[in-house]
């Protein structure tokens, strides 16, 4: 009965996936998957997974053999139909092998295993070398499909240089989509292969093709940067910094296109953030900004069914992989927390439907999830890890009040309990231990006053101490706010918030503190720690600029966000890179005072740019109440006296007469054509608008004077 079900889930499958155009063309007579005898008797036990897995294989496995031995042949011969047709049957066989439910991985790793037993890597990879573009382009297709963990060993060590010379030929459209698909799975085999692949042109592969708009490869993009930030290790993480990977995700975590493309964009400069060395960078780019008001807008069930569309997702991730993410979960920026607890809860999703949830305690998840329902503060975070432990049939802890230095001796009980121990509740209860002393608790008095004579039982109680000193409301006890100056100093350091304000240490004198004085009475023991400290304080204060307002940034981004996101997002990165401070205002700026921030930036920028997409100004017409957000900010920049430069994208010109008297001038700007093929002469080209001073006329070098403002302008 199961087998039959998956049969026809595997046939569902298959009928959905040929109508893409990318689906390579397969007789309608290869179909593996199907059950042996129309009319045999059900058996009265329904076999074992393991079982079920040898029958998939039974079906499929001598129709692999088979079309191993056709491309083999055909190659020799130099058949190229042959050829074609047997790649393509292996390429169903992989396909349907990973959308079975269940038992879709362990059928497709095996066939996966068996085509590199059978040599079929190898034939790959001389395939890929073929001057006949449609054997590369199936071959590379196929490869993708297939790159498994022992696979992308073979393709580590026999075939990676074949791999980056395909990567370098940049314009071939339809390779780019599958040598970007390759990249993202080896970008996953280990650090030296990701450093390796960086040092050899990969990476500025993957940053060229994130400026384009096949959303298939910008796909393979996200992901491959999410792998290489995530497996490629610290040296890795250093070279994306250098290239400016951090800027080129945002493009793809601005899309509003594809949830999956802005997932994984996120996913990578999230890790990237985890990364001190470089998190200064990373926020620097303005990506990290994205993150949080992108995972709250998802909901983790219909993500989940949402990668049911990619063969390599449908089964989720492995142990290994989810294990990836617990460091984001365990560490101290929102954002990573965020989209962590997020990412389980897809997972769990997924693996709830295999049986196979016990995965989630194996790898450690469970208690970093109810670490996070316990102490945070965000809203999101923590609806996610709530229901990230249910779907898991995990109990979901109580929220832990975060005013620590008021607990009564029930609240320290209560944490007792959450952290597994209640059993010593009653010699706490005893002793009258309320959040004043928990917070003072020292080994010392674990040992002489609690009894913990084991050494790795006051270990394992220190740590979830600390968590909570991190975590820890100070605000009743701490009026100059030295827990956020710790903070910024390391996340780590907010632990000592409470011995430090009880010993008179306040921002003011921080400065006169000696290491002794740390030591001794604050009781910061970790010399390192103290040396980071005592560093930041004798460090010079940050200029105030209380009488005048910070710089503003140098150009102002205006856009319609409907058609016009896309193109704004490469703007703002193409002039970021050159050194530019770039505003563009996205979905987190709209939970302030959206109005006045909006206006008083483009008041305090020098230039202003307007994306003029399609029907970008359809909105203004007749917008005499100025209710529109792209009309508001026209009539700022004219009434500023800014810059203007228009950049034009699929845009026909309006009648001058369709728009508001207040912002009819625009029209007579000489605007950029923009061209995405072109994109660095339209930069360059952009870059000289911007190098004028403002209210000078904008020419174009090769025209006389600008049209009379009663015609509109024509783009260049």
């Amino acid at each position: 009965m199961f087998l039959s079900f998956a049969v026809c889930l595997s046939k569902v499958c298959r009928l959905f996936s040929m109508f893409s155009s990318e689906r390579l063309t397969v007789p309608d007579y290869v179909s593996r998957f199907q059950p042996r005898r129309a009319g045999s008797d059900p058996k009265a036990v329904s076999p074992g997974v393991q079982a079920e897995v040898q029958c998939m294989l039974d079906d499929s496995l001598p129709a692999l053999r088979a079309a191993m031995r056709t491309m083999k042949s055909a190659r020799d011969t130099g058949e190229l139909g042959e050829i074609r047709r047997a790649i393509a049957e292996t390429f169903q066989l992989v396909e349907e092998a990973w959308v079975l439910p269940t038992v879709g991985r362990q059928v497709a790793e095996e066939i996966c295993n068996r085509i590199r037993l059978d040599g079929g890597l190898e034939l790959l990879l001389q395939l890929l070398q073929t001057p006949a573009v449609e054997i590369k382009y199936e071959s590379a297709k196929l490869l993708e499909q297939i790159l498994i963990s022992e696979n992308r060993d073979y393709v580590a060590r026999m075939g990676l240089g074949v791999i980056l010379n395909l990567s370098r030929e940049l314009e071939d459209a339809q390779l780019a989509r599958s040598i970007s698909g390759i990249l993202e799975h080896m970008f996953k085999h280990t650090e030296e292969t990701s450093a390796q692949l960086i040092s050899n042109g990969a990476l500025d592969a993957l940053l060229f093709w994130c400026r384009g708009t096949d959303p298939t490869v910008l796909r393979h993009c996200a992901v491959a940067l999410a792998n290489c930030a995530m497996y490629g290790g610290h040296h890795c993480q250093r070279l994306m910094i250098e290239k400016q990977a951090a800027e080129w995700l945002f493009p793809l975590a601005f899309s509003k296109e594809d949830e999956l493309i802005r997932f994984y964009a996120c996913l990578a400069v999230t890790v990237l953030a985890a990364n001190r060395e470089v998190e200064k960078e990373v926020v620097k780019s303005g990506t990290l900004e994205l993150v949080e008001p992108f995972i709250a807008s998802l909901d983790p069930d219909e993500f989940a069914r949402s990668l049911q569309d990619s063969a390599d997702s449908v089964q989720g991730r492995t142990a290994s992989d989810l294990q990836h993410l617990l460091p984001l979960l365990d560490g101290t920026r929102l954002e990573g927390n965020c989209i962590a607890a997020f990412y389980l809860c897809v997972e769990t999703s997924i693996k709830s439907r295999q049986r196979n949830t016990k995965i989630f305690q194996e790898i450690g998840a469970v208690q970093s999830l109810k670490r996070i329902v316990m102490y945070s503060s965000n809203a999101t975070t923590l609806t996610l890890a709530k229901r990230a432990l249910s779907m898991m049939g995990e109990e979901v802890p109580r929220r832990i009040l975060s005013s620590v230095p008021n607990w009564k001796t029930g609240e320290v009980q209560r944490w007792l309990q959450q952290i597994g121990f209640s059993d010593l509740s009653g010699r706490f209860q005893e002793l009258q231990v309320d959040g004043d002393l928990l917070l003072n608790i020292t080994e010392e008095d674990l040992v002489h006053d609690l009894g913990m004579t084991s050494g790795l039982t006051r270990k394992r109680f220190l740590r979830d101490l600390r968590v909570l000193k991190t975590y820890a409301n100070y605000s009743m006890c701490d009026p100059n706010n030295l827990a956020d100056w710790l903070a910024d100093v390391d996340p780590r350091f907010r632990q000592y918030t409470y011995g430090m304000v009880q010993s008179g240490v306040d921002r003011n004198n921080i400065i006169q503190i000696t290491d002794q004085q740390l030591q001794s009475d604050c009781r910061v023991d970790n010399g390192i720690h103290r040396a980071q400290i005592l560093a930041s304080a004798r460090r010079p204060a940050r200029p105030c600029l209380t009488d005048s307002q910070p710089a503003g940034p140098d150009v102002f981004i205006s856009y319609r966000r409907t058609t016009g996101s896309q193109l704004a997002s490469l703007l703002k990165v193409h002039l970021q890179v050159r050194g530019f401070s770039v505003f563009i205002d996205v979905e987190k700026l709209e939970a302030g005072k959206f109005e006045e921030k909006l206006i008083s930036s483009v008041q305090r920028a020098r230039n202003f740019i307007l994306v003029l997409s399609a029907n970008a100004l359809d909105k203004c017409m007749g917008d005499t109440g100025m209710k529109d957000w792209v009309h508001k900010e026209i009539v700022t920049a004219l009434n500023g006296k800014k810059n203007i430069v228009p950049v034009t994208d699929n845009f026909v010109w309006p009648d001058p007469s369709s728009l508001p008297e207040d912002m009819r001038t625009i029209l007579t700007f000489n605007g950029i054509k923009w061209s995405h093929e072109y994109q660095e002469a339209t930069i360059e080209k952009i870059l000289r608008f911007l190098k004028r001073h403002p209210g000078q006329e904008q020419l174009d070098s090769s025209k006389s004077p600008k049209e009379p403002q009663s015609n509109p302008a024509k783009s260049q």
